[in-house]
């Protein structure tokens, strides 16, 4: 090739590549949809039941024989099962640890122990409610009609009918209230057990306890006797603010003043140690 040729070739090829440089640098860059990255968030947390009054967990501590001594003498005053039944085969254990509880005292005409631990449970969660669910109550009723004294213009209750309840505050007033907690405290897991089979998976059995025993506590104590109505076949009271209580509050207007001064006093005390078990 001459060299002119070879010249001329050679402006040639840098012209071009020039130009092929200064087109890349310069033409339009196409827009490229980039797909971002979602943010990943957090798992929702669980949600965990408010914890109030919560019942302790028992605690394995180192012991001096002293304290060894006194907890074996503790034992043999009040038996409990190293190991918690189920729920549904725990009648045995309670009826054994009342047994102990109160001493040999007549609880049987008084009580019933088939599902003990899930009839109480279900009647505490009801006593703030307008009805309590009889088919499941803890305890048997009152023997006799409930008597009404007054006249047929202004019925109003009897201090005879209060003799009714007698037999069961005569039971509350004899069981020793430490040994009492002890046994709830043991027995709580079946207690929280039997409340979350109602639906109540995201609370605590005690809570709901000291709840009730605040609303047991907050009722009216109007004096003997109680003026009652008729409307229909059964007596209402003849106060609308009476008359609108729950039915636990409803119950210890009908034990009377004298007897209802008296549990008031007992389930104000367990109220109080209810409260303090925290660890």
């Amino acid at each position: 090739m001459k060299k002119t040729n070879l010249l001329i070739f050679t402006l040639l090829s840098l012209i071009i590549a020039l130009g092929v440089a200064i087109y890349l640098q310069y033409r339009p860059v196409q827009q490229q949809t980039v797909e971002t990255a979602q943010p990943v968030l957090p798992p929702e947390p669980i949600k965990k039941p408010i914890i109030h009054y919560p019942v302790p967990k028992p605690v394995v501590v180192a012991q001096t024989p002293l304290e060894k001594q006194e907890k074996e003498q503790a034992k043999q005053a009040l038996p409990l099962p190293e190991i918690l039944p189920a729920i549904q085969d725990s009648d045995q254990s309670i009826q054994q640890s009342l047994e102990n509880l109160l001493s040999g005292k007549p609880f049987y005409k008084l009580l019933f122990i088939e599902n003990f631990i899930q009839r109480l449970v279900v009647t505490i969660d009801n006593l703030p409610e307008k009805r309590l669910a009889r088919a499941h109550l803890p305890i048997k009723p009152p023997g006799g009609k409930f008597i009404v004294s007054g006249t047929a213009e202004a019925p109003q209750t009897s201090s005879r009918n209060n003799k009714r309840y007698s037999p069961y505050l005569s039971l509350i007033e004899a069981i020793d209230q430490d040994m009492a907690l002890k046994v709830y405290v043991h027995f709580y897991p079946l207690f929280q057990s039997a409340y979350e089979q109602l639906g109540y998976q995201n609370a605590y059995f005690n809570d709901r306890l000291v709840f009730v025993l605040d609303h047991l506590l907050a009722t009216p104590n109007p004096p003997d006797p109680i003026l009652l109505a008729q409307p229909a076949v059964l007596y209402t009271y003849a106060d609308p603010s009476l008359e609108k209580l729950s039915a636990g509050q409803k119950v210890l207007l009908r034990i009377g003043q004298d007897q209802r001064f008296r549990i008031i006093k007992i389930l104000d005390s367990y109220h109080q140690r209810l409260k303090r078990l925290h660890p």
